[in-house]
C-alpha cells in the first residue's frame, strides 16, 4: 500500500549499459542467485513493541488522571440499552458533547494502515485513524525511536465533529448533531467510518501529494484515488490540509461530496492502495493494489471458512465467501495525477487459489531497494482461511526477479517469505484432520503474550478456549495485539544490517469481536545480511 520512494539515478543506468548484453545477463543471474541465498532474515530479539502516541485524538485506552478503557463485544440483545457488553466509545466525548483528546502517552489505537518514511534522524508517519463506525481521518506523527513511540503533529481530512449518542452502542447507530440524535451507523447513506483512508505520500518532480482511498459506499475500489497537495515542511505534517475530507458526513449535508480542494487520479484501475514507488528517469513508477469487488464467480470463490479458522473460533460461526479479486498492478506518471498502465505483476499471488497456505489476496505493504538494483516488497496477505480481501493473515517478503532499470522490471516477482514461512503471522490454527498447522512453520517473529492490555481492560471480551480436537496455541488464542489481523508492513532502512518494520494489527479478526483492542500500530526489527538493502 505505502512505502518510501526509491530513487534510481540516471548515472547508474548509464553505467549498466556499458556491459555487453550477454555478459551483463550472466553476471546478473549469478548475482541474483547469490543474493537470493543471502535473503535470510532473523528477528532482532525484544524489538517487537506495541507502539504508543503522545497527544492527538481520542484513543481506546488512556491512563490516569484521564483514565478510561473502551471495550465491547457484539450484544446478544437486539437494541439498547446495551448493558454488560462494554462501552466502545468510553470518554470519546464529555457531558457537553465535546470531542476529547489523548492527553498523555497511550497505546496507538485505533490507528492502522501506516505510511512511514525516514526524514533524517526521524521517522515520519501518516496513519489511518478510524474509531469503528464513528470517524476516519489522516493523522501525522513523528518518532525518534524507530516507531516505538510517536508524537502527534496534526489531524486532517476527517469525517465529522460529532459525538456518539450512546457510547455503549457498538455500531454507533446515532450521533449528536446540533444537540439532536440523528441516524449515523444505522443509515447506509451516511458515512459511519467510511472516509478517506490508506494514506500514501508521493513526490513527483518536487511536488508532494497525499493520496487516499475514497471509502464511501458506491465509490470504494471503483473511484480514482483522492489527491491533496501536501506542501513540504520540516516535518511534512498535514497542517495544510482541510480539516474535513467531505462537505458533510451526512447524506442530507452532501456526503459523499469531497471537499473543494480535492483532485482525482486518472488511469488507475480500481485502486485500493499504493504499495510503493520507484523513480526511473523522468517517470515515477508505482506498484498498487487493484481490488475489483464481487468480480469472481461464486463457483470459483473460497468456500466458507473451515471450523478451525480463528474467525470461526472467535465468532462461533463461519465467515461466508468473498468474491473480490485482487491484482497487483504497475503504472507510471510524470505529473502525479495521470497514470499510464504498465501491466499486472506476476509471482506475488494467485487470485483463484483455494489452498489454505496460498496467497489469494495481497492487500498492503511497502517497497525497499536491494543493493544489486532489484526491489524488495514487504507485504500483508491472506487467503480462504479468512475470506477477506484485505489480506491480513501474515506478513511476507518478495523480490523482483531482476534489476529494476525500467517500469516493466517491476512486473516479475518471487516470494521469499510466504504463508508457510512468514515473517509475522496471526495466531496459528490447526486442522485436526491432519493434523495440519497453518502456517506450517513458526514465523520469524515468534512471540506470545505481546499485548499491553489486561483482561480487565478489554472485558467483557474473553479469548476462545475450544475443546479438543482443536489445538490451543502456546499462550492461548488472542494473546497478541496482532492475533486476529496483521498487515501493511512499512519497511525502513535502519542501518547496514537492520530493517525496521512498522505495521498494523488487530487482536481479533473483526473489530466488533473485541472493541477494546483493534487497529493497533506496532513495530519490530529484522537483522539482514550486511549491505543487503540500500539506504535512500
Amino acid at each position: 500500500m505505502k512505502s518510501l520512494v526509491l530513487g534510481i539515478a540516471a548515472a547508474g543506468l548509464a553505467a549498466g549499459l556499458l556491459l555487453p548484453a550477454g555478459a551483463r545477463a550472466d553476471d546478473r543471474d549469478r548475482d541474483r542467485d547469490r543474493d537470493r541465498d543471502r535473503a535470510s532474515f532473523s528477528y532482532v530479539p525484544r524489538s517487537l513493541v506495541e507502539s504508543k502516541i503522545f497527544g492527538g485524538p481520542w484513543t481506546l485506552h488512556e491512563a490516569a488522571p484521564f483514565a478510561h478503557d473502551a471495550s465491547g463485544i457484539v450484544p446478544t440483545t437486539s437494541g439498547p440499552p446495551y448493558v454488560g457488553f462494554g462501552t466502545p466509545y468510553a470518554a470519546y466525548c464529555d457531558a457537553s458533547h465535546q470531542l476529547q483528546t489523548n492527553r498523555g502517552t497511550s497505546l496507538m489505537q485505533p490507528y492502522y494502515f501506516p505510511f512511514v518514511r525516514r526524514r533524517g534522524p526521524l521517522l515520519e508517519g501518516f496513519f489511518d485513524y478510524r474509531p469503528r463506525n464513528e470517524e476516519e481521518a489522516t493523522v501525522s506523527a513523528f518518532s525518534v525511536d524507530w516507531g516505538a513511540t510517536w508524537r502527534f503533529t496534526d489531524k486532517a481530512l476527517a469525517l465529522n465533529p460529532f459525538c456518539p449518542a450512546d457510547p455503549t452502542d457498538p455500531d454507533n447507530n446515532n450521533v449528536i448533531v446540533n444537540g439532536v440524535s440523528m441516524p449515523y451507523g444505522s443509515s447506509s447513506a451516511n458515512a459511519a467510518d467510511n472516509g478517506l483512508g490508506h494514506s500514501f505520500v508521493l513526490t513527483v518532480k518536487g511536488k508532494q501529494r497525499v493520496y487516499n482511498l475514497d471509502r464511501a459506499n458506491g465509490h470504494i475500489d471503483s473511484d480514482p484515488l483522492v489527491v491533496h497537495d501536501l506542501p513540504n515542511s520540516p516535518l511534512g505534517s498535514v497542517f495544510s490540509l482541510a480539516d474535513f475530507g467531505y462537505v458533510s458526513p451526512l447524506a442530507a449535508g452532501g456526503y459523499p461530496q469531497l471537499d473543494p480542494t480535492a483532485e482525482l487520479t486518472s488511469g488507475l484501475q480500481n485502486p485500493d492502495a499504493i504499495l510503493g514507488a520507484v523513480e526511473i528517469g523522468e517517470k515515477t513508477t508505482i506498484v498498487y493494489v487493484e481490488k475489483t469487488l464481487n468480480a469472481i464467480p461464486k463457483a470459483q470463490s473460497c468456500p466458507s471458512t473451515p471450523p478451525f479458522a480463528l474467525t470461526n473460533l472467535v465468532n462461533g460461526k463461519v465467515r461466508k465467501t468473498n468474491q473480490d479479486e485482487i491484482a497487483i498492478r504497475v503504472a507510471t506518471t510524470t505529473d502525479g495525477i495521470t497514470f499510464k498502465d504498465v501491466g499486472v505483476a506476476a509471482g506475488l499471488q494467485d487470485p483463484n487459489t483455494l489452498a489454505l497456505n496460498g496467497i489469494r489476496w495481497l492487500g498492503s505493504g511497502s517497497l525497499i531497494r536491494i543493493s544489486d538494483g532489484r526491489v524488495g516488497m514487504f507485504f500483508g496477505a491472506g487467503n480462504c482461511l479468512d475470506n477477506d480481501s484485505d489480506g491480513f493473515h501474515f506478513l511476507g517478503y518478495a523480490e523482483t526477479t531482476k534489476r529494476v532499470d525500467e517500469p516493466k522490471d517491476l512486473l516479475s516477482w518471487k516470494v521469499i517469505y510466504g504463508f508457510d514461512n512468514p515473517i509475522l503471522s496471526t495466531d496459528t490454527v490447526v486442522d485436526p484432520a491432519g493434523p495440519t498447522s497453518y502456517p506450517a512453520h513458526p514465523p520469524l517473529v515468534n512471540v506470545h503474550g505481546a499485548d499491553a492490555l489486561s483482561a480487565a481492560q478489554v472485558a467483557p471480551f474473553v479469548p476462545p478456549r475450544p475443546a479438543p480436537p482443536y489445538v490451543i496455541p502456546p499462550g492461548g488464542y488472542n494473546s497478541n495485539f496482532f492475533s486476529g489481523r496483521v498487515y501493511d508492513p512499512q519497511a525502513i532502512y535502519t542501518n547496514e544490517e537492520t530493517v525496521t518494520i512498522v505495521f498494523a494489527g488487530y487482536n481479533t479478526p473483526q473489530p466488533s469481536n473485541n472493541l477494546g483492542d483493534y487497529r493497533t500500530i506496532g513495530r519490530f526489527q529484522l537483522h539482514v545480511p550486511e549491505g543487503y538493502f540500500s539506504p535512500f
